[in-house]
C-alpha cells in the first residue's frame, strides 16, 4: 500500500475551453478522482460535458450537486454539501468540512471528506482558514485511532511548497483547484504536482 499523498483535482465552478479534452487527459495522466462541480450552470450542460469524456472514465468522476445524473452515468461517487443530507448510494460517498470538530460526526459512514480551507484559497478571494495547524494536526491524530474512518483531504490554497506542512498535519491527500486550473496548462500543472507529491513517503511523517 502506497505512503505518497493522494491527489484529486476538482473542476474549475466555470466551463473552460476544451474542458472535456482536459479532463480526459487529466484521467490519463492518472488522477484516481475528479470531482465535477459546477454550481451555477444547468443538469442539462453538466451532461454535455460528461458525454464529451469517454464513457471508461465516468467511474472516476464523482458529482456535485446534480445528483440525478447519478441515474444515468456510471459515475464513481457523489459529493455532499456541509450542510446536504447524505444521499443512498453504491458508490462513494464524500462531503466538505469545514470545523475541524464536524470530522467526529458520522465521519465512519464516509469514505473521504475534503476539510479547509487550510490556506487562504487561490481560487477564492478571501476564503482564509478558520482552523491552526496544531488544531489540525491534533485532531487528525486523534482520528487515527478509530477503526474506520473516512481519507481526509486538504483543501484551500494548496500548493506544492506546502506539501510537507500537508503531510506534517497528518492530511491523507489533497484537493486542486486554483492550483491546476489557474495555470496555463492544466494537465502540466498536475505532472508537476504529482512529481513533487513523490518525493514525500507520509511513512516518514508518522
Amino acid at each position: 500500500m502506497t505512503n505518497l499523498l493522494k491527489i484529486i483535482v476538482i473542476s474549475s465552478p466555470n466551463f473552460k475551453s476544451s474542458e472535456a479534452r482536459t479532463v480526459t487527459r487529466l484521467l490519463e495522466s492518472g488522477l484516481e478522482k475528479f470531482h465535477l462541480r459546477k454550481p451555477d450552470h444547468s443538469t442539462d450542460r453538466i451532461a454535455h460535458l460528461l458525454d464529451e469524456i469517454p464513457k471508461e472514465f465516468h467511474c472516476k468522476i464523482i458529482m456535485h450537486r446534480a445528483f440525478e445524473l447519478m441515474k444515468d452515468y456510471d459515475l464513481g461517487g457523489y459529493h455532499h454539501r456541509s450542510s446536504e443530507k447524505l444521499r443512498k448510494t453504491s458508490t462513494l460517498r464524500s462531503r466538505s468540512l469545514h470545523k475541524a470538530s464536524e470530522l467526529e460526526v458520522e465521519t465512519d459512514i464516509l469514505d473521504y471528506v475534503f476539510l479547509g480551507p487550510v490556506f487562504p484559497s487561490i481560487s477564492k478571494s478571501g476564503h482564509k482558514p478558520k482552523m491552526s495547524l496544531p488544531m489540525l494536526r491534533n485532531v487528525l491524530s486523534k482520528l487515527d485511532s478509530k477503526a474506520k474512518r473516512p481519507l481526509v483531504y486538504a483543501l484551500g490554497g494548496i500548493r506544492k511548497n506546502k506539501l510537507s506542512t500537508i503531510i506534517e498535519a497528518g492530511f491523507d491527500g489533497v484537493s486542486l483547484l486554483g492550483s491546476v486550473w489557474g495555470k496555463p496548462d492544466p494537465v502540466r500543472a498536475f505532472k508537476e504536482f504529482v512529481t513533487s507529491a513523490s518525493h514525500y513517503d507520509r511513512s516518514n511523517y508518522s
